[in-house]
């Protein structure tokens, strides 16, 4: 079985910085793998020890998320491949699943595609089910636990957690699965496996590569502007009085917020 992983690398922290021409400036700020990537990588490594195969994972992003991509392997991921072109530089959700799909078909021979269910950037939700249609393949959002994933027969049975229930879903592969937090927990990678991981050949594949061209990838959103979020208001204490008192000050001030 060939399981490929699509990860992003993001900011650890949230506090960026927006400039002047609405950019987002993350400097300073250590990056990670997008969380729930990190479960989609663990998910993909946990089906080929069962079944056998490899792993591969890939990035679409600078020279920077060479990182990311070497803790994927110091995890445990077979290789890993770099996106890069200038063209990518400010590339949507849209842009970069048709850029992914084109990757996953010089492939060739992906059995499964797992990806987290969003990133925790930009948080569209978009990029998972973009891919599979661009694909043509079936795509399983939300997977909670994969019961059955089977490349020789071609299904996968899986439980996807929705807000007020728990569906369990059969699908033809090869097909993309959509990963949730509680799915796995996420393996640590040991000294030596980092070391090794340093060293790895990393390939870089440009558009040109892929077959695509720059218009291929033209952005369908535009973003109109970009704003910090307010800073949370100061709370309040209620002083004074007795329990009851301050217990009746504190219904009457939710009341008056209309918390309650």
């Amino acid at each position: 079985m060939h399981a490929v992983v699509f990860i992003k690398q993001v900011p650890q922290q949230n506090s960026v910085k927006i400039t002047a021409d609405k950019h987002i400036d993350a400097s300073g700020i250590e990056p990670i793998i997008s969380l729930f990537d990190e479960y989609a990588i663990e998910e993909a490594l946990l089906q080929v020890e069962k079944s056998g195969g490899k792993v591969t994972v890939i990035t679409i992003g600078g020279e920077e998320s060479l990182e990311s991509l070497r803790k994927a392997l110091a995890m445990g991921a077979d290789q890993a491949i770099l996106v890069n072109d200038p063209a990518l530089a400010d590339v949507g959700s849209l842009g970069a699943a048709k850029v992914g799909a084109a990757a996953v078909k010089k492939l060739g021979d992906a059995d499964v595609v797992f990806c987290g269910k969003q990133s925790t950037d930009d948080e569209t939700a978009v990029f998972g089910p973009a891919l599979a249609r661009y694909l043509g393949v079936p795509v399983l959002s939300y997977v909670y636990k994969v019961h059955e994933l089977d490349a020789g027969a071609k299904r996968v049975v899986v439980d996807r957690a929705l807000e007020t229930t728990v569906e369990t879903i059969e699908a033809s592969l090869p097909a993309v699965l959509t990963t949730v937090k509680d799915l796995n927990q996420p393996r640590y990678p040991s000294l030596l496996k980092i070391k090794k991981a340093q060293k790895a050949d990393v390939p870089r594949w440009a558009l040109s590569d892929l077959g695509i061209s720059t218009g291929d990838i033209a952005p369908k959103v535009s973003y109109l502007d970009r704003v910090p979020p307010p800073p949370r208001p100061r709370g309040s204490i209620i002083e004074g009085g007795s329990a009851q008192e301050k217990a009746q000050k504190l219904v009457d001030a939710l009341v008056n917020g209309q918390v309650i």
